[in-house]
């Protein structure tokens, strides 16, 4: 919410840029700004209807009846999180999602009844759980029962994408197997920590989300089977529509109607509803259905960073398409003006001008779809690369033969447990699967190491420099100035843009807490590197891991447990370790990170932690504490335990009412520091 201001500046700007133009485009600035109200209307919609379910079921402990919609890891043995559809509460017919961090094991596509506590998702997290259609987030608490399989159309897809995954990854190493899985199935439980942060550090993270190319594919190979000139009729067309939009239609249900995926499937629909009515369906029209049809049954799916990013990536392919037809004309023209022999050209000519065409097509695509996604990525405060350009000219032609040999692995897969005749067939076609995706990982291994892979910007810095850009391409256009000039120029300001924020923030350390309100983490990162002071549940532990993704972190220096009565170690990597339910009592253990200099001293019931960052103080309890002499800090990490004889200036927190609070105020959870000593700002998050 904090960048709700920015997002809107850029939006106003925009608008009033188009109305600037005048003509026609003066229409589209009208509908730009009404569907920016309808959009507001929406959602507010949408938040009472959240708002009533949550004051009749927050804070209730109920017996749920539900359907598991899907499952990922959870950090204890035996267990899985889950988002749940809830079916009944208390033997009341309801609809709506709720999220469970740890579940006894189950699988998606299944029906279970237990006793759960349910209450309102964290702040830190409302908005994406809102986006993803998750109300309220329920605690497990006992008595689960398996139902057996629902037979709902999510359910039986569930369990379709589930035989395919296993088909697929049938012999093949982790990581190999893991992307296939997650680009062909949707299936990305298989993906370590490890494979993410190299793919997000190369600028492939979009390869490993079935988006509108795996659509196009899948509903494409249809279009390659042979037909006859007679079969070219209206009813054939009508037939072969419909056989499109059931493929679309079943990719939905497999992957669980992710933002991308559904995008493309709207875009199929309306080209196959074209067909029947007799009008031909352009893309902008199909993007603009799809993003009005997905933000009626919730307001809030605009929030979310994937259908942001979907709907970014196609209009900047569009512009990117363009601006390589365009090119190849201008190239073409002026190669005919200065031919004065009519020569044939050689094979190896044209072969190597399909080549340079083909890597043309590819730099202006890349380079546009990146320029498109990046101001969402650093709006939203996650971590760039200037990679992505490269990465899409070099390994992106790789997607469509990887897709057709994965599907191909996949559906031989299933036939051969039924028939083991088509395991002969399916190993050279796994084969080749495993080895294409075995070259695009070493490409994200081998690049995301380098410099400039893992970029952060402050996002109200990366408004105003998105804000500057926009406005430079207006004036270029406006100007008629040549794509020689103005691209360049843009290109280097950007640069200049990029390399002046490295350079203010070399020096620069965030402090945030994240997590649940009762026991919020303690997240510390500069550049590259952070520090971790860990309690609280799974829940915590996955906010944890997001932030650390979010901020481009390759390496935890130092995570320390502050938790007593831990159930199981705290699983994320780390270069070094400190347990405090495993020091004994009244002893003190120090470590050093850099500057980030840390003091930990074990009570019988608790622990207290001291540190001194960028010149600064900072303190927080976990347990019981309760020192014999004042202790000062400048900044409180705050937490339920209650600070007795703790004497601070500010605080950090993500909960204006625990007990020991003498008064509400508004949380600030965030806090950037310089290493010399001394505040840049602070900043709350909503």
């Amino acid at each position: 919410m904090g960048l709700l201001l920015p997002s809107a500046a850029i939006f106003v700007v925009f608008c009033l840029l188009v109305w600037w133009k005048g003509g026609a485009a003066r229409g589209y600035a009208v509908c730009l700004l009404l569907g920016a109200v309808l959009g507001v209307g929406i959602m507010k919609t949408t938040g009472a209807r959240l708002a009533k379910i949550q004051d009749t079921y927050a804070g209730k402990e109920v017996t749920l009846t539900a359907e598991v919609e899907s499952t990922g890891r959870a950090y204890t043995a035996g267990r899985v999180s889950a988002v749940l559809m809830v079916e009944k509460v208390d033997g009341k017919a309801v609809h709506f999602r709720v999220e469970c961090a740890s579940l006894p094991k189950c699988e998606a596509g299944g029906r279970i009844r237990g006793r759960f506590s349910l209450d309102v998702p964290d702040a830190t997290q409302r908005l994406d759980d809102y986006a993803d259609g998750i109300v309220l987030s329920a605690e497990y608490l006992s008595g689960m029962l398996r139902l057996g399989q629902s037979e709902s159309f999510r359910a039986r897809t569930a369990r379709l994408q589930a035989a395919l995954s296993r088909a697929l990854r049938k012999g093949m190493a982790e990581n190999t197997g893991g992307v296939l899985a997650a680009m062909v199935v949707g299936d990305r439980s298989h993906l370590t920590s490890t494979l993410r942060s190299a793919y997000r550090g190369a600028g492939l993270s979009h390869v490993l989300v079935v988006s509108g190319l795996h659509v196009t594919i899948f509903c494409g190979l249809l279009d390659a089977l042979p037909h006859k000139e007679r079969e070219r009729s209206r009813a054939y067309r009508r037939a072969r529509s419909l056989l499109r939009a059931g493929t679309a239609l079943l990719l939905v249900g497999i992957t669980g109607a992710t933002p991308s995926v559904l995008r493309a499937a709207v875009a199929v629909w309306v080209s196959s509803l074209g067909v029947w009515v007799g009008g031909p369906a352009d893309t902008l029209t199909s993007l603009g259905a799809a993003g009005v049809l997905m933000c009626l049954g919730n307001g809030y799916a605009v929030y979310d960073v994937g259908f942001e990013l979907s709907f970014v990536a196609v209009m900047g392919t569009l512009a990117g398409a363009e601006c390589a037809g365009r090119g190849r004309e201008r190239y073409y023209d002026r190669k005919k003006k200065r031919k004065s022999r009519r020569e044939k050209p050689s094979r190896a000519v044209l072969l190597f001008r399909r080549f340079a065409g083909g890597v043309w097509d590819s730099l202006c695509v890349s380079l546009c779809a990146s320029a498109a996604t990046f101001p969402v990525l650093v709006l939203r405060e996650m971590s760039t690369t200037v990679w992505a350009v490269a990465s899409g000219v070099a390994v992106l032609w790789l997607v469509g033969p990887m897709l057709s040999f994965g599907l191909g692995a996949a559906l031989l897969g299933l036939a051969a447990e039924g028939l083991p005749l088509f395991e002969i067939v399916r190993r050279p076609v796994a084969f080749c699967a495993e080895g294409l995706a075995w070259l695009m990982n070493e490409w994200a291994f081998r690049v995301s190491v380098l410099p400039g892979a893992s970029l952060w910007f402050d996002g109200t810095y990366a408004a105003l420099v998105c804000l500057a850009l926009i406005l430079l391409c207006v004036m270029a256009m406006r100007r008629h100035i040549r794509l020689r000039v103005a691209l360049p120029t843009v290109i280097l300001l950007a640069t200049l843009a990029i390399g002046l924020e490295t350079a203010l923030n070399w020096n620069v350390v965030n402090i945030e807490l994240v997590g649940t309100r009762a026991a919020p983490a303690v997240v510390i990162t500069q550049r590259e590197k952070a520090v971790v002071l860990f309690r609280g549940s799974s829940i915590t532990r996955r906010a944890v891991e997001s932030q650390l993704e979010k901020r481009g972190v390759r390496t935890v220096e130092l995570l320390v447990d502050l938790r007593m009565q831990p159930e199981e170690p705290c699983r994320i990597e780390a270069q070094k370790r400190i347990n405090a339910a495993a020091l004994a009592e009244n002893t003190t253990r120090c470590a050093s990170c850099g500057k980030v200099d840390l003091e930990l001293f074990r009570t019988r019931q608790g622990c207290i932690l001291r540190m001194r960052v960028g010149g600064q103080r900072f303190i927080t309890l976990s347990g019981t504490v309760r020192p014999a002499k004042p202790i000062r800090a400048e900044w409180l990490l705050a937490s339920s335990a209650r600070p007795d004889n703790i004497r601070y200036t500010d605080c950090l927190t993500l909960s204006s009412k625990y007990r020991w609070m003498e008064e509400d105020a508004e949380p600030v959870s965030r806090l950037r520091l310089r290493f010399e000593g001394g505040t840049l700002f602070k900043a709350g998050r909503v």
